[in-house]
């Protein structure tokens, strides 16, 4: 099987990469503008590529079974313009386009809830999953996680430690739609996905 992750250079990307590469059967690429870094993982494939100036990549994403979104950012810089629109809805509709006419399954790292100050993340995330059911129908996956934590990532993984602490108290409170998840937790649901087992990252709620 050919998976090719979209930011595999990123966290999320990362995390999702490793726990796919423990599978022998599977052929896996990296997509990303940086290509290999040191801590890259064995047995994947590292492409470096702009997907608006480069065409490099494309016969490779329409050749894979599974296309993996990972890009995206939590927050606007307008002043550099990184926006939401430029940086995580023009990327993903782009690669939409480039598997309609294909077999590739498409599964899109959307969002189960955010704070109030980052409602035009949540926009962009709904922007995405409305045009993939559109132009892929049953081959367009979702998951939504909440805060997909890790140590390798500080800032956001005392918070989640916090987070998921309180709902084993609580579990039914409203903290619950902030959905913390480890990322070898999270990267095992996305390995299930690919496996058709069930996941209940799936469903929002």
């Amino acid at each position: 099987m050919k998976i090719t992750v979209v930011g595999g250079t990123g966290l999320v990307g990362q995390g999702i990469l490793k726990e796919l590469s423990k599978q022998k059967n599977f052929e896996l690429h990296s997509l990303s503008r940086t290509g290999k870094r040191p801590n890259s993982i064995e047995n994947v494939t590292y492409h470096s590529v702009d997907l608006f100036t480069d065409s490099n990549w494309i016969e490779l994403v329409q050749s894979s079974d599974w296309l993996i979104d990972c890009v995206g950012i939590l927050f606007e810089n307008k002043a550099k313009n990184i926006t939401y629109y430029n940086n995580s809805v023009l990327p993903a509709q782009k690669l939409i386009d480039t598997v309609v006419n294909t077999q590739t399954n498409f599964l899109f790292i959307s969002a189960n809830h955010a704070p109030f100050f980052l409602k035009n993340y949540l926009v962009a995330k709904k922007e995405v999953e409305d045009y993939g059911k559109k132009q892929l129908s049953t081959r367009f996956f979702c998951v939504f996680p909440g805060l997909v934590y890790s140590k390798q990532r500080l800032s956001n993984y005392y918070p989640a430690i916090i987070l998921a602490t309180l709902l084993k108290f609580t579990p039914f409170s409203f903290l619950a739609k902030y959905r913390p998840i480890a990322r070898n937790t999270f990267a095992k649901e996305i390995l299930a996905i690919i496996q058709g087992k069930p996941s209940a990252l799936l469903n929002r709620i």
